[in-house]
């Protein structure tokens, strides 16, 4: 069995060999890749900022996750109207050696759509493991038409994407215009009829039917105090002349009342000492008789404004009544009229409700279909790649490198295994049974050189 430090002499001692096994080796691959056809990729990023609120996608709606969303733009990406239309912008359909092909392949559908389903076998859509970014890859042949046709699916899919936001929306402005017209002849018609109601009417406003029912209450408290005072005036006139209450307070009365007191006891002390012929004791009765006519009079004249402002009270009651009664019974016509007035103010107001929602609702999406960008943007744009992706030039050579110095070991220890030599000091222990008493460096002396090429 040979000793690894043998073996280790051996692959040093034959180099040259290894070296030349490799070189042959990695050449070989080197030539066989070149001959190989070549195909370049060129990838585009597109960024998805979820962070930024997209102006086309209503808020209220359910909240998709990042895998499902990228997963759906990506089937997007690689669906055929997207393919037909890179076709088109490209202009690769227009080209003499693909409407060649296509009409060897039988001519059907256009060739655009033709291409596009070919396109589609070179394209790669992958997103992000742990983020929301899409990579478009496209293999082709020549590396310029890798990254342009890579950058024409991401700047086609966006494009495909901002109408897809936008079409829907001017569809829908259509829509609510039209609706619109039809809810604004529905508020004009109420509004008309609540104008044409309140003409014939005569009402103003409802200020002015709540203006009727507060003079209704005024005239109402009017009355009642009016009742009061034409009770006590009538409860007074209706009193007797002397023992009215008014009567009683006068002043006049009172005074009169008093002289003929004074009066009296005067006459009484003259006929104590005076006859009835007596001229004072006459004067005296005169004077009394004349008090007490004067009395009479002044009761009868207070007795008679009584009457009066009795009277009066009565009419102001009976006037006041009949106000009200008319009051009341305008008050009853208006509240019919009322009813009536609400229930077309209730259909203006719905109306007008039902023209406001459609109108906000129209001017949101007029504000959507003019949707200059949404939040999807092209990150990276694909530039002509300088190494193929196909073959993998650097890994076949690293691969060809390997291959090569394993093949060199092993041709090398083989050799060594066939044709043993002794390069060690174990090894020749090994080999004679014998210690190994010194050890002698002839690799500078003159017979080094003969050495090695007997040993060769």
């Amino acid at each position: 069995m040979m000793e690894l430090a043998d073996l280790l002499a051996a692959l040093k001692a034959r180099w040259k060999l290894e070296i030349a096994v490799t070189v042959l080796v990695l050449g070989l691959i080197a030539a066989w890749t070149a001959t190989l056809p070549r195909s370049y990729t060129g990838t585009a990023t597109l960024l998805f900022d979820q962070t930024a609120p997209d102006p086309g996608v209503d808020t209220s709606a359910r909240a998709v996750g990042a895998a499902e969303m990228l997963g759906t733009q990506a089937d997007v990406i690689r669906s055929q109207e997207i393919a037909t239309q890179v076709a088109k912008s490209t202009g690769l359909a227009d080209s003499p050696g693909v409407l060649a092909q296509w009409r060897n392949a039988g001519g059907q559908g256009t060739p655009e759509e033709w291409l596009g389903r070919n396109m589609l076998q070179g394209l790669m859509v992958e997103p992000g493991k742990s983020s929301t970014i899409l990579s478009v890859s496209y293999k082709a042949r020549d590396p310029d038409s890798a990254a342009q046709v890579a950058n024409s699916f991401a700047q086609t899919y966006l494009n495909a994407y901002l109408h897809m936001t936008t079409d829907p929306a001017r569809a829908y402005t259509r829509w609510f215009e039209e609706r619109t017209r039809e809810v604004r002849g529905k508020l004009e018609t109420a509004q008309n009829a609540l104008t044409n109601f309140q003409r014939q009417k005569g009402i103003v406003s409802t200020e002015s039917m709540d203006a009727e029912s507060e003079r209704l209450t005024a005239l109402s408290g009017q009355l009642a105090s009016a009742e009061a005072s034409n009770a006590d005036a009538a409860s007074r006139a209706g009193a007797g002349s002397g023992q009215s209450p008014d009567v009683q307070s006068s002043g006049v009365v009172q005074s009169l009342r008093t002289q003929i007191a004074q009066k009296s006891a005067e006459v009484s002390n003259l006929k104590t000492s005076l006859g009835p012929n007596h001229p004072e004791m006459i004067a005296a009765s005169a004077e009394l008789a004349a008090l007490r006519a004067k009395l009479g009079s002044e009761v009868g004249a207070t007795s008679h404004s009584l009457g009066v402002a009795s009277g009066d009270a009565a009419a102001r009651a009976a006037a006041l009544r009949r106000l009200v009664n008319a009051q009341r019974g305008r008050m009853l016509a208006l509240s019919a009229d009322r009813s009536q007035l609400e229930v077309l103010q209730r259909d203006v107001q719905s109306a007008r409700a039902a023209f406001d929602a459609v109108t906000q609702r129209l001017s949101s999406m007029r504000l959507q279909a003019e949707l200059p960008r949404t939040n999807v943007r092209l990150l990276d744009r694909a530039n002509p790649p300088t190494l193929p992706s196909s073959p993998n030039v650097p890994l076949r050579l690293a691969l060809g490198l390997l291959l090569g110095a394993g093949l060199a070991v092993t041709l090398a220890a083989g050799l060594e295994w066939l044709r043993p030599r002794v390069r060690t000091d174990r090894g020749l222990t090994r080999a004679t049974g014998l210690p190994v008493l010194a050890h002698v460096d002839l690799g500078r002396s003159r017979i080094h050189p003969l050495l090695e090429k007997e040993a060769a």
